[in-house]
């Protein structure tokens, strides 16, 4: 944590707590809802590429059929993790398999020629069983990684399996099912993510809807691509989302957090690569009410590459995203800050705050709501109705405190003069509202 005194004409650069102290002994006579995180998921050795899959907090584990593993457990590309680590403060977790395997894994016995539902490692950890049943027929028991994942009772052909989440089972022969102790799936094999996976999972970004997206890689090329892309969904699409990339050189827009260290937990280290997938849930699940700044890390047991105060410094003034250690031994985000390090167009020093960027892309999101196309008539009846409108989305964010300082009667308002045909013209104004990140004390003693 960031401390020591200050001078008020200089400021600081770090949050932190600030506090000088003024003998004034002598001088007394002289006497201040969001919540979708993305990421795409590499090296994959199971799944169906190119398929958005939406997770939720609710029921993490829906779709572990299609990942191959519970969220909850370890795969060698460490994508599981990614997704702990959103789902710490994300609602909703969108992955993507990047790639697809190239050869499914498949068994015959029982009666039965097995085939694992996606290519990829992972399905040969699939076996299944056949027994006969007391009363009539066949059951039939599916298990990963010998765990029983689902279970048929009483079958009598291969067309009752038709519903396996896991398997396609076809019959292998005329006689039928046969009783059999295990068939294991062998022969899968897994491929390996290429830049134009991650190029197609950027145009599949397009057509669904997230606050931030995590690229848990760290090729310029790619890096470059996601700038490219978050900044034309930003600036022409009107999708004001974020994206999460680590030790990217000089992003410099408010659309990139760039992360450039990460912290321990119990069970290892992370890489700021694998961070960004805690970010960007983080980011995704913060309201437009609040900072990040000195949030702790859930589970977080030391940080990795820690800053010292100089590297902190120059790491804030170079749009940077980090982590720290607090007075109390935690590990915490340094400052909630994206990588914009250049005010202009417009855009002041605010601009590379994330909560006040949240208050912007939330306000833009709700004009987008609440005034669409061809719902108000483009006349002094209709200016009188969007004013109203416009009015009540200020009180909204005022008394929400994401905005300050409302002027209701000026705040809002259709310019008359310029309105005119099928075009609205108009003159808004709002103050978001930052959290109190560095504090000045001047503490007299008497």
């Amino acid at each position: 944590m960031a401390g020591g005194t200050f001078d008020k004409t200089v400021g600081k650069v770090r949050p932190g707590t600030y506090v000088n102290f003024k003998d004034t002994t002598q001088e007394s006579i002289k006497g201040a809802a969001r919540g979708i995180a993305l990421i795409p998921l590499i090296n994959t050795d199971y799944g169906p590429a190119g398929e958005m899959i939406t997770l939720t907090g609710a029921a993490p584990d829906a779709a572990s059929a299609k990942l191959g593993y519970s969220v909850y457990d370890s795969d060698a590309a460490g994508n599981m993790l990614l997704i702990r680590e959103a789902f710490k403060n994300a609602a909703t977790v969108i992955v993507y398999i990047c790639t697809e395997g190239t050869k499914a894994a498949s068994g015959t016995g029982g009666g039965l020629t097995a085939t694992a539902k996606y290519k990829g490692t992972r399905g040969n950890a699939l076996s299944y069983s056949v027994a006969a049943n007391p009363v009539d027929g066949y059951d039939v028991e599916v298990y990963l990684d010998g765990s029983k994942v689902e279970a048929y009772e009483g079958i009598s052909d291969a067309s009752a399996l038709a519903d396996s989440n896991y398997i396609t089972f076809d019959e292998s022969g005329s006689t039928g099912l046969t009783a059999v102790a295990g068939v294991a799936l062998t022969g899968g094999t897994s491929g390996t993510t290429a830049n134009a996976d991650i190029t197609a999972f950027l145009e599949a970004a397009d057509n669904v809807k997230f606050n931030t997206m995590a690229c848990p890689f760290d090729e310029s090329a790619l890096l470059a691509a996601v700038k490219t892309k978050v900044k034309y969904m930003r600036e022409n699409e009107g999708k004001k989302v974020q994206a999460v990339v680590a030790n990217m050189t000089s992003p410099d827009y408010e659309g990139i957090i760039n992360v450039t260290n990460s912290y321990e937990l119990d069970s290892g280290p992370l890489t700021a690569v694998q961070a960004t997938a805690f970010v960007a849930g983080m980011t995704a699940g913060a309201t437009y009410t609040e900072s990040n700044t000195y949030r702790t890390v859930e589970g977080a047991v030391a940080v990795v590459d820690a800053k010292s105060h100089e590297e902190a410094v120059a790491a804030i003034n170079a749009g940077e995203f980090f982590f720290s250690v607090s007075e109390q031994g935690a590990v915490m985000v340094e400052y909630d800050i994206n990588s914009l390090i250049t005010f202009a167009d417009g855009k002041g020093e605010s601009y590379r705050k994330n909560r006040v960027l949240r208050v912007l892309d939330a306000f833009h999101d709700s004009l987008v709501l609440n005034f669409p196309p061809n719902k108000y008539d483009n006349n002094t009846t209709g200016w009188d109705i969007m004013e109203g409108v416009g009015r009540s989305i200020l009180k909204l964010y005022y008394e929400a405190g994401a905005i300050d300082g409302v002027d209701y009667d000026n705040d809002f308002l259709v310019d008359r003069e310029n309105s005119a045909g099928d075009r609205t013209y108009f003159d808004v104004g709002i103050q978001p509202v930052d959290s109190a990140e560095k504090l000045f004390f001047t503490v007299a003693t008497r």
